[in-house]
């Protein structure tokens, strides 16, 4: 019965909080109309931390984290080593996230301020971006990126200079909010690499993304391609003085981004004096 009652997200746990946040989000983006990037005035610089659960019983604790938290994927980074390796650290936890096609941005909006991104904030931000600005950047270093893959190193092939352009157009559209055939049966298009790296600057933050180093069948689990999308991703299109260097930390496994978020009740330094009773957001 108490499972029922209990959130199945955690901004459902505050929904005054939310409503606020999701009414200033839209408010906060600057769209320069000089070719600068797209970026949020002052909204990018808050970070979540899950509640402190600790002083529940632990039966209740399970419950609660059971509710909040994505076990598969904390299981499968963890099991590969790759997150909560070093006990002197904080523990970072998983948390459920929709895999409708934009859980990138739902991940990202997460971790900064506890809601998803279910009005497309984030996604319209990066569609606009990529629409509205000087974008030559930002195809310069894809086609370096592109150039320089392993995966094209190995099987002896590169890529034709001719179709870069058709392909950029396509990584585009990606982006775009509206789907009516979004690849495999999803909502949105699923985004790459490169989005990443256009979100870091939109955001003026550091992103890192720890993965698998390979995409894995998600029916069997065998190896079948080499994955590039974890590492860290920076705002290299501001100057170090406009960017909030606090980063943001998504995981990658099967496919979906979720936020890492930090859990308050693990680590050297937990005793904190200042904390909301369902979420804390610092600046």
């Amino acid at each position: 019965m108490a499972e029922q009652l209990l959130p199945q997200a955690l901004y459902l746990s505050n929904m005054r909080k939310a409503v606020k946040i999701r009414e200033r989000t839209p408010e906060d983006i600057f769209k320069p109309t000089n070719g600068i990037i797209h970026h949020f005035k002052s909204m990018h610089r808050y970070t979540l931390e899950m509640f402190r659960t600790c002083q529940f019983c632990p039966q209740f604790r399970e419950i609660i984290h059971k509710a909040l938290i994505d076990r598969s994927i904390q299981a499968s980074l963890e099991s590969q080593k790759k997150l909560n390796w070093c006990r002197e650290v904080r523990k970072l936890v998983a948390l459920k996230t929709n895999g409708d096609g934009n859980c990138l941005m739902h991940a990202a909006s997460q971790y900064m301020w506890g809601v998803q991104d279910t009005d497309l904030v984030l996604r319209k931000a990066l569609f606009s971006t990529l629409k509205e600005t000087d974008t030559r950047n930002f195809k310069f270093r894809w086609q370096l990126e592109s150039l320089k893959s392993q995966e094209f190193v190995e099987t002896g092939l590169c890529y034709d200079t001719r179709n870069w352009t058709d392909e950029w157009d396509s990584l585009v559209k990606m982006a775009s909010t509206e789907t009516p055939v979004a690849r495999g049966g999803l909502q949105y298009n699923s985004l790459e690499e490169i989005h990443i790296f256009v979100l870091c600057n939109i955001l003026r933050r550091p992103i890192i993304v720890i993965s698998d180093k390979m995409l894995r069948s998600l029916e069997s689990g065998s190896n079948f391609a080499p994955l590039k999308v974890g590492g860290i991703y920076l705002p290299l299109h501001w100057p170090a003085q406009e960017c909030y260097r606090y980063p943001i930390i998504l995981g990658y496994d099967s496919q979906h981004f979720v936020p890492l978020v930090t859990l308050k009740d693990s680590g050297p330094g937990k005793k904190t004096k200042h904390e909301f009773t369902f979420i804390h957001i610092h600046p």
